[in-house]
Order: structure tokens, then C-alpha cells, then sequence
């Protein structure tokens, strides 16, 4: 990865270690979303838009956590039509509470699909805890609305609250913990919580709780590493520890596109793992100029408000000052190029001024093709390190856009692979 602290002799990361064998064929996003050239929302039609990363590689996790074919578990039993008052809803309980939701969402049981993926990127209500190994496939990106009611500690204190940035609500009631995302339909998710008798959120988030600092080392490497869409668990980190070559993942801390649950990334699994000797990239996904999120005239303060956001779960996990925060920035066309460098310049200057060091993930011919025409000239402020998405096989941080002495002396990350199934050790 990158070196921000100490020197290094090179740098080469990649964040897909194997490809999911994961069909989506059938599935209908709850959001359409339009096909930008270097988005993921197909996957590249020739080998030459991998090799100038048009194409924006797929995310994925150890293909011994996957399960092959289109995950659509049965509907929860205990989901049955609601009668009556409300003859177009559907009736869903879990611990002594009673949701109305809309017909067409699908209701997971967890207890009942073990490994099922936690996705918020399409409309769903899952009941109960989330495996630690969940089976998400390698391309998620988004959030609409949907949500995870789970347990919690009799003891835990209540809470009722949403965060516009993150466009998460998160409610703690007598036994229960709510996790929900929206897209465009805040309100829908105030009316399902209201549906059950619980206050409706208000818009505070929770101040950020003081977790001891990870070591300075934790987000400084030079050599491989991948992401997973969900954090593993600690046991199949350990065995990949052992077995793989890898010794850096991807970890998304949060963000309004970030589209899968993260049962496992507490301040303790990261103690744990990076114990093991792991080595961390954390990566926010907020607000994509290819899903036309990107305002035309407030995407700078828009960039604020997500390094703000990403600083607080920084602090959350225990990344101390200057540990770099990483922005996914998919793949756009040419005409968003104006407003991603006035969000990426605000989301720099906000984490400098938070105290983080500034990343930016993109593909070669979008946002890093312009970040790097920009580099110098002093208009828009740089981000420290680089994440040059890349598919051209070649382990080494050198892109042709990327000029001399842009992001050099180990700031660079290079994503030169993916597609591609790896086991070790039996995950």
C-alpha cells in the first residue's frame, strides 16, 4: 500500500483477490441505475477497457466464503399478509414488535439462512443477527431502503436517530436494534418504525465514542492486499494470514453507498486482526458522480460533509491522526470531472483539517486521469495518496497518467487485478 510515515521500496495492492462466482441474473435493483463508462453497474465488454480501467474491477471476497448463485432466501414464516386496516402491507415481527412494510420487500430470516448477505442495496427486511462469514457477492454498491432488526442487550441505552450524510438510521429499543438505509424515502422507513410504536429518529448523530488509537503501522505497507464488501471473520483472517500472500484488506467504514452490513468491524476485530499482523486500507463510499449524486453546485460542500462523516468513523474504529481515509469514487463520464474535483478537494481539505491524511480511489481514465491534469496547478487540493484502479495484471504502482513526481515516494496504490478465485487454507 502506501507509506505516509515511513519509507518503502514499493508499493502494489490489490483490492479483489478472487472473483465471486455470484450470478445476478434475474435481480432487479431497487434503484435503476444507468451504465457510465468505469462504473460497475456492467462488467467490461473487452480486455482493453480493463487494461485502461474503464471498467471498474469488482469487488470481492475469499471465494471460500461465497455461495454460488443469486441469493433470494424464503420469506420469514413469521412474515405473514397484515389484514384489514392496512390490506397493502405486510406484517413482519420479530421479539414482540410488529412492522408493516410494503409487499414487495423481501423478509430474511437469518436464523434460517445462516450465511445470507445483508445488502442494503435493494429493498428487504432481515431479521436477526448476521452470519461472520456472510456470502456477499463482489459487486455492491448503493443503498435504498431496507433494514436489519436485530437483538440487543436488555441494558444497551436507546436510541432513535439519522444521519444524512451517511442516509442511515439507527434505532435501540427494549430487546431490539434497528439498522436502516434510504435512498430518496426517508420517510418511509419513520412510517415502518412508527408501525411498531417506536419514536421516530431525529437527526443526531451519536458523538464519536473514545476508542484507543490503532498503531501507526496498521494503514502503512508495502506489498498485496484485497477488500471484501463485509469484513470476515477473525478465523478466516487468520487462515488467510497463514496461507495467502495477501497482508492488507479493504475495509469500508461507511458511507451513503456503501451497501453491505458490517457485523464484524468493531474496535476489537480490528485490534484482533491487526494483532494478527494485518495491515489496513479504510475506504468510504459516499455520494457517486456516476449514480448523478454529485449536486451542481454544492458537491464541494458535499465533500465536506462525507470526510466529516468518515473522519467520525475513522475515530469510532481507533484511526488515529494522519491515518490516510480512502474516497470510492467510481468510475464517471467526462462531464461529472468539474464536480468530483470539487468534492475531492473539499473531502482533502476537511480531513486535513481533522487531522486525517486524504486517499482517493478511482479508475485510471476517470478520476484518476483528473486528478493527475490537476496535480500543480493549485486550483483543487490534492489527496495524499493515489488508488489507481488498473486491471493490467502488472504488480507495481506505474500508470501513464500519472505524471513524475505525482503521488510518488509510496503514495500510490494500484488495483492491477481481479476477476479472478482464490482459496487458501479452506477459505
Amino acid at each position: 500500500m502506501h507509506s505516509i510515515r515511513r519509507a518503502a521500496s514499493r508499493l502494489a495492492a490489490s483490492r479483489s483477490p478472487g472473483k465471486l462466482g455470484h450470478s445476478q441474473n434475474g435481480y432487479q435493483p431497487a434503484r435503476r441505475r444507468r451504465w457510465i463508462p468505469g462504473s460497475i453497474v456492467r462488467p467490461a465488454r473487452d480486455r482493453c477497457e480493463h487494461r485502461r480501467g474503464l471498467a471498474k474491477p469488482w469487488r470481492a471476497i475469499p471465494v471460500g466464503m461465497a455461495i454460488m448463485g443469486l441469493l433470494l432466501p424464503a420469506v420469514h414464516p413469521g412474515a405473514a399478509a397484515a389484514a384489514g386496516a392496512d390490506p397493502g402491507l405486510r406484517l413482519v415481527t420479530y421479539r414482540g414488535y410488529s412492522f408493516k412494510v410494503p409487499p414487495s420487500w423481501r423478509v430474511v430470516n437469518l436464523a434460517h439462512h445462516r450465511r445470507a448477505c445483508v445488502r442494503f442495496d435493494r429493498h428487504a427486511v432481515y431479521l436477526g443477527t448476521p452470519s461472520r462469514n456472510q456470502a456477499c457477492p463482489s459487486r455492491l454498491l448503493g443503498t435504498t431502503e431496507a433494514m436489519l432488526v436485530g437483538p440487543a442487550s436488555r441494558h444497551a441505552a436507546h436510541i432513535s436517530e439519522w444521519n444524512a450524510v451517511s442516509r442511515q438510521v439507527n434505532v435501540v429499543a427494549h430487546g431490539i436494534h434497528i439498522t436502516a438505509t434510504f435512498d430518496t424515502h426517508r420517510s418511509q422507513i419513520d412510517r415502518i418504525l412508527a408501525s411498531a410504536d417506536l419514536p421516530r429518529p431525529v437527526k443526531d448523530p451519536p458523538a464519536a465514542q473514545r476508542t484507543p488509537w490503532l498503531p501507526a503501522w496498521v494503514t502503512n505497507m508495502v506489498g498485496r492486499g484485497f477488500d471484501a464488501c463485509t469484513a470476515p471473520s477473525r478465523a478466516v483472517m487468520h487462515t488467510w494470514w497463514v496461507n495467502s500472500p495477501y497482508a492488507a484488506i479493504g475495509i469500508y467504514l461507511g458511507g451513503s453507498d456503501a451497501a453491505c452490513s458490517q457485523p464484524n468491524l468493531t474496535p476489537a476485530w480490528l485490534r484482533n486482526v491487526a494483532a494478527q499482523g494485518w495491515h489496513f486500507i479504510p475506504l468510504y463510499v459516499g455520494p457517486q458522480a456516476a449514480f448523478g449524486e454529485l449536486s451542481r453546485n454544492s458537491s464541494a460542500s458535499q465533500g465536506t460533509a462525507a470526510a466529516t462523516d468518515a473522519a467520525h468513523q475513522a475515530q469510532r474504529l481507533g484511526f488515529g491522526p494522519l491515518s490516510p481515509i480512502y474516497y470510492d469514487m467510481e468510475g464517471y463520464r467526462h462531464r461529472q470531472s468539474t464536480r468530483v474535483l470539487r468534492f475531492l478537494s473539499a473531502w482533502t481539505t476537511r480531513l486535513h483539517a481533522l487531522g486525517y491524511s486524504s486517499g482517493v480511489y478511482s479508475s485510471s481514465s476517470s478520476g484518476v486521469a483528473d486528478l493527475a491534469r490537476q496535480h500543480g496547478r493549485g486550483v483543487y487540493t490534492m489527496p495524499d495518496v493515489i488508488y489507481d484502479a488498473l486491471w493490467n495484471r502488472r504488480a507495481n504502482t506505474f500508470d501513464s497518467v500519472l505524471g513524475p513526481g505525482q503521488w510518488a515516494n509510496h503514495h500510490r496504490l494500484h488495483q492491477y487485478r481481479g476477476e479472478i478465485t482464490r482459496t487458501y487454507g479452506g477459505a
